[in-house]
């Protein structure tokens, strides 16, 4: 009997493996994509926080949020997209940068960080050429072996499909939560839930229409055009995610904005999906095999 368990079970796992995509060539199985994009509990933040810039989530419940320092400062935020990769924005580049998953509070507060450096930092190439913020994105390639992924330290999905205008999305980071006092970052993580922005909206003379950075196709504008609730500075480079089908999906990258939370001028993000061809082509250049 024990030796018709043991080979059931060996069985049982060489059928699994045998579903599981190629691994990364690091040596690491690749992360499931049916594992991405979800909270180790159930959780949402309010959509009319009483608290500007968004509520403190319980531990868990944004396992790809990753933080940026440069020693034990913040310096922006990013989203985990694989074990040796991140997604940030390309404005966020500092010599000496390590990754810090699993944060929460001040450095070295939570038990479960992991903190690694990051050792190439790849802007997108058209960086700026549009503008001071086009082309806002940057991949992040980490020490191997990676980041060990468990429930508070696991990878976003990416988007097939951007959501429609409308749809509530969240963003998070270490950013000011006082519009007023923009340097002071708050000392735990945070999230707030903002709607997705037509590009129309965004490009009305009102909002940022005839500025120097025009609204690119590439971008995405998220947040209340009455304002009270927005990233603000130090949450540059986070995520902003939107969920479809249950799991979280990784739609936006922090990018820029005219103030904090100010009234006609909303969050202005990294569409993700215009770079998505650009992500895997650099994540193979740099030998890191992932199923986008």
């Amino acid at each position: 009997m024990q030796l018709l368990r043991a080979c059931t079970f060996v069985f049982f796992v060489w059928g699994v493996a045998a579903f599981l995509p190629r691994g990364e060539r690091s040596g690491f199985p690749k992360f499931p994509r049916s594992v991405c994009g979800y909270r180790a509990i159930q959780w949402r933040p309010e959509r009319e926080p009483r608290v500007i810039g968004g509520e403190e989530p319980p531990l868990g419940a944004l396992p790809w949020q990753v933080q940026l320092r440069l020693g034990e400062n913040h310096q922006c935020g990013g989203a985990l997209i694989s074990r040796r990769l991140v997604l940030s924005a390309a404005h966020c580049y500092s010599e000496g940068l390590t990754a810090v998953a699993g944060a929460h509070g001040p450095p070295g507060s939570s038990p479960y960080e992991q903190v690694l450096k990051v050792e190439e930092f790849i802007p997108h190439p058209d960086f700026r050429k549009l503008g001071p913020y086009s082309h806002d994105v940057a991949i992040l390639l980490l020490a191997a072996p990676g980041f060990k992924m468990n429930d508070i330290v696991k990878p976003v999905c990416f988007t097939d499909d951007d959501p429609p205008p409308g749809t509530w999305c969240e963003v998070s980071g270490w950013g000011a939560t006082d519009p007023q006092v923009t340097d002071r970052l708050s000392p735990v993580l945070r999230a707030a839930a903002v709607p997705v922005l037509s590009l129309d909206t965004c490009r009305k003379k009102g909002v940022y229409g005839g500025r120097q950075q025009q609204i690119l196709d590439s971008m995405l504008c998220a947040g209340h055009l009455k304002g009270g609730i927005d990233a603000c500075g130090g949450d540059s480079g986070g995520p902003l995610v939107c969920e479809k089908d249950g799991r979280l999906e990784l739609t936006g990258i922090v990018s820029w904005g005219d103030g904090c939370a100010k009234r006609n001028r909303p969050g202005v993000y990294t569409r993700v999906s215009s770079f998505l061809p650009w992500i895997k082509e650099s994540a193979l250049d740099l030998g890191v095999d992932y199923d986008f």
